[in-house]
This record gives structure tokens, C-alpha cells and sequence, in this order.
């Protein structure tokens, strides 16, 4: 089951509110209308205390925007608000209510703050809210509502880790910005631990999975019906030349042509576990490394693409990696059965042709990899 939770929708959050939001109450009529498309809709509320120890008013001689340390952590201090039973902390009045299945509210300990939904900052107490959802047998989890860069941000790594598959409906969201980008920094933390983040459009399409496997799913919206991998979105491809200008190529049976196919090295951007943040082009000299032996102490990123935009959400990226040397065996793992080719490259044209005229399929990324090679040598 799918579940939507919004995060902390509430007046004192919003324009005139103590802790307004800049466009916090733009985002209420898109929560309204996402409500529809889920069959378990949860709901956040910040329910402070009036003595609660994150209020500047409650330490004498400091200002809101301030850092002390709470309950032995860093501690923003914020003005008073949503404080229990006071206007400021009930939700937007345009706010639908009529699908909450459940509410949860936090921050009630006066002595620790609650960002998340699921826990305090330090991760002491739990609200209950994780034990709700998987009491209603919920596997997803879309979140929206305020603030993207503290309550939305935490409560959504909050879920990942709790194994919840986790998405953040960002333009459902609007962020406090204390420091500029505070926002977009949030949503790039997000990425880096596993939630995906997406815009509304999505869910309001209609978009949902008609089947799925272990790495990969069908998904249709729109009348569009398309293939996304469950644990990447991303690819990393690489046009490795070695030191006497030999083109490193491979070559394995794929299934799904019923054919050997001729490639670049490439493989998926963190589709190991603990890897969700791995960077691309450490991704790149990981599938060199694993697929040819070879590696390479000149980098150059050159392309970025969708690799089949009618079909898949992939995206591919492209690398040139030059002065290539080989320093283990290559292969794959265990599953793979790779054959690496070191082609001249003033004749690998030919080489081409002849693989091809042989019954072998040739991914067109070589070509591609090729001309931006030939075009960076030009340059």
C-alpha cells in the first residue's frame, strides 16, 4: 500500500503565521488534490509545549535564527509557534481533512525537539507513526508539506531508513531557507540516501505500477506505459582508450535481444547496497574496473542523455577515459560473461562492421562515445 503524508501544514507555518513560510500556503490546494489519489493519507503536526526549549523566547538574551545545545545537540532557536491548542498550530483552514486516516503529532517533549515525523532529533522516542504504517500494510510512502529543508527532510530520511520506499513531492513542498538553498541542498541530501525526489505530476497522472520485478517495473500514466529500474535511475558508460590507442570494448549475450552485443563499459550509478550516494564517476572506474581490468588516470565527462526516452526513465552518462591500463583480470561477477576486445582505433570501424556482418548486435553509444573522442582531440 501506498500512503501520503503530509508534513506540518499548518497556520503558524503559513503566510501570518510566527514561523511563516514564504508561499507555505500555495502548496494546500495541491495537497488537497494528491489526497485523492491515495488510499492512506497521514497528517503531521508540530504540538509544542508553550516552555518548549527550541523557543528563543525561552532562553533569555537569544534571538531566533541562534544555535544552543538542547538535550546535548545542536539546537536551532525558532519563535514561538504551533504551540498546543493555539490557533497557530492548527492546519491551514483550506486544508482537507476528510481523507486523514491518522494524525500524529510531535515535539510535545519540552526538552528535545521533533523535526521527523517518525522520531525526536535524537532519534530517542518514537511517534508511532512507523509502526501505523506497517500496521496498514504500507510498503510507499509520498511525502509533502513543510518545510522541505527541516520537518519534510528528515521525516522523509526518517523513512528510508525505516525501509519505507520513500518520495518527496517537491513543488508539495516550500523550504525555510534560513541560509540560501537550504532547500535544494535538503532535496540533494534526499537523493544521496535513497528517496526519490518528484514533482506532483506524477502521482496526479495517475502514475503507478502495472507490475514489478526485482530490479525492474512497469509503470503506465498518461496513457504512456514504461520500464524503471527499482534500485537506479542512472548509468555510468565509459570510452576507455588505452595508452597505445586501443579502444576498450565488451562483449556479452544479452537475453533480451537473444544475441551477443557489442558495448561500452557502463553499469548502474548506486545500485549496490550502502551505495546510494556514490558518485558518478567513482561509478565509472568501479564497472571499468569490474567489467575490463583497466583502469585510468584521465577522466573527462562528455554527455548526458536518456537512453531510450519513449521506454525507460534511464538516464545514461557518458565518460572518456584516456591513458587506460590494464591492472586485474576484468570479467564481471560471477553472473556476467564478458569478453573484453582491445580495438585499434584507426580501424575500428571495420572492426565494427565485421562483428556486425558476424550476428553481433553493436550498441549505438559506441558511435556516440566515438565522435565526442574524434571531437575532443579536434578541440
Amino acid at each position: 500500500m501506498k500512503a501520503l503524508l503530509i508534513v506540518d501544514l499548518q497556520n503558524d507555518f503559513c503566510p501570518g503565521g510566527a514561523l511563516a513560510v514564504r508561499e507555505g500556503d500555495r502548496i494546500v490546494p495541491l495537497a488537497n488534490r494528491l489526497q485523492r489519489h491515495f488510499d492512506l493519507v497521514v497528517a503531521t503536526q508540530d504540538w509544542h509545549p508553550a516552555g518548549h526549549g527550541s523557543f528563543a523566547a525561552n532562553h533569555p538574551g537569544r534571538r531566533p535564527g541562534e544555535t544552543v545545545e538542547l538535550a546535548g545537540m545542536p539546537q536551532i532557536l525558532w519563535p514561538v509557534h504551533c504551540v498546543q491548542e493555539t490557533p497557530g498550530a492548527d492546519f491551514h483552514p483550506k486544508l482537507s481533512r476528510a481523507r486523514f486516516s491518522h494524525i500524529v503529532r510531535k515535539g510535545t517533549d519540552p526538552a528535545i525537539d521533533s523535526y521527523s515525523g517518525f522520531f525526536d532529533n535524537g532519534r530517542r522516542k518514537a511517534t508511532g507513526l512507523g509502526d501505523y504504517l506497517k500496521q496498514q500494510h504500507v510498503e510507499e510512502v509520498f511525502i509533502c508539506g513543510l518545510t522541505t529543508d527541516y520537518c519534510v527532510r528528515f521525516t522523509a530520511l526518517d523513512a528510508v531508513a525505516l525501509g519505507f520506499r520513500t518520495h518527496v513531492i517537491a513543488d508539495a513542498c516550500r523550504g525555510v531557507n534560513l541560509h540560501p538553498g537550504d532547500a535544494e541542498r535538503a532535496l540533494d541530501a534526499l537523493r544521496a540516501a535513497g528517496v526519490r525526489v518528484i514533482q506532483s505530476a506524477e502521482v496526479l497522472g495517475r502514475r503507478h505500477a502495472l507490475c514489478e520485478g526485482r530490479f525492474v517495473r512497469l509503470m503506465a500514466a498518461g496513457g504512456w506505459e514504461w520500464a524503471e529500474r527499482t534500485n537506479s535511475r542512472e548509468a555510468a558508460v565509459v570510452m576507455a582508450v588505452t595508452t597505445d590507442n586501443r579502444v576498450v570494448l565488451v562483449e556479452q549475450y544479452r537475453i533480451p535481444l537473444g544475441k551477443r552485443v557489442i558495448e561500452l563499459p557502463a553499469g548502474l550509478v548506486g545500485d549496490e547496497p550502502g551505495m546510494a550516494a556514490e558518485d558518478l564517476i567513482e561509478a565509472a572506474r568501479r564497472e571499468l574496473l569490474e567489467e575490463t581490468g583497466y583502469e585510468s588516470p584521465d577522466w573527462q565527462h562528455v554527455l548526458e542523455g536518456p537512453s531510450s526516452p519513449g521506454l525507460t526513465n534511464e538516464t545514461f552518462n557518458l565518460f572518456i577515459a584516456r591513458d587506460a591500463r590494464q591492472v586485474a583480470a576484468g570479467g564481471g561477477d560471477e553472473g556476467e560473461d564478458i569478453e573484453v576486445h582491445l580495438v585499434p582505433l584507426d580501424g575500428i570501424d571495420a572492426w565494427l562492421v565485421q562483428k556486425r556482418r558476424g550476428g553481433a548486435a553493436i550498441d549505438p553509444k559506441i558511435y556516440a562515445g566515438l565522435y565526442l573522442l574524434y571531437s575532443s582531440r579536434s578541440a
